[in-house]
């Protein structure tokens, strides 16, 4: 037998860890997976946004040019404050105790969401008086 005798068995490791070491130098780098599709940017609809606003009983507390209840604050200029973007909005429309401790106006982060929230965060926006 040829693995038998020491000098065949010496050439063979030999060839198996020039072969391995060959494999190593001369291979390609892993191919590393593609990073993850971002969700489409979705545009941002006021005039959808003015429909939730309704559709959620906004007016009921806020009111717009005149128009709507007094209990919360009157929203016809609400885009003229600089400081209200739109995190500041959403975070507002979904808890408002995140501004402040002692706010009335119930958190709306559980009815108000996706496309939804992007709308009427877009149609606030366009409230500038």
């Amino acid at each position: 037998m040829a693995l038998s005798n020491p000098k065949a068995l010496a050439l063979t490791g030999f060839a198996l860890m020039s072969a391995l070491m060959m494999t190593a130098a001369f291979a390609k780098p892993p191919k590393h997976k593609a990073p993850p599709k971002k969700p489409p940017v979705t545009k941002a609809d006021p005039a959808a946004g003015k429909k939730v606003y309704t559709a959620n009983g906004c007016a009921g507390c806020h009111a717009i040019s005149g128009e709507g209840g007094n209990n919360g604050p009157d929203l016809t200029k609400f885009a003229a404050d600089k400081t209200k973007d739109a995190k500041w909005t959403t975070a507002q429309i979904q808890d408002p105790k995140k501004h402040s401790a002692d706010a009335k106006m119930p958190a709306y982060g559980d009815k108000i969401k996706g496309k939804d929230l992007t709308n009427i965060v877009a149609y606030l926006l366009t409230l500038k008086g």
